[in-house]
């Protein structure tokens, strides 16, 4: 074989592997909004016990892209020149699965921030109440004081 031969064999097995990686990403990008969108459910119901393990089956996830994010660095780092080893069908199925993902994690980032806000309200909402039971229970106890004293109360009742 040639040099040229050989290498645009290489290119184009490389090309093959950035977009099975891609393919793979896009992938994962789906069922990460699969995931966002239980999420969103789970943390509408307070639903706790599936929210933690659906942000476990999450992190595995992130996990997983961060790998194959390492494995597209250097593609990445230089997209044109990657881009001009394509075919034009490589070119369009990359070009796609790269806008996909961009939109779906998009999605994704937009939909953590909802339940962010929303898990945020209900903390404060819960400290809020806390608080409260907290004072009204030193009120309550303050007017029971006296009473386990034995301090003189006077007491307006019928009987008077």
């Amino acid at each position: 074989m040639t040099a040229g031969v050989t290498t645009a064999m290489a290119a184009t097995d490389g090309a093959e592997e950035v977009l099975g990686l891609l393919r793979e990403q896009a992938a994962l990008f789906a069922r990460l909004e699969t995931f966002a969108e239980r999420q969103r459910c789970l943390v509408a119901e307070e639903d706790t016990r599936p929210l933690i393990a659906l942000l476990a089956d999450r992190q595995r996830l992130s996990a997983e892209l961060a790998r194959i994010a390492g494995r597209l660095a250097g593609a990445r780092r230089d997209w044109a020149g990657f881009r001009g080893r394509l075919s034009p069908r490589q070119m369009t199925e990359a070009d796609g699965l790269v806008d996909d993902a961009a939109k779906r994690l998009q999605r994704v980032i937009e939909s953590d921030e909802r339940d962010a806000r929303l898990l945020s309200v209900r903390k404060r909402v819960t400290g809020d109440a806390l608080r409260s039971t907290h004072a009204s229970g030193r009120a309550i106890s303050a007017y029971r004081v006296p009473a386990e004293r034995g301090g003189e109360i006077r007491r307006l009742d019928e009987a008077s």
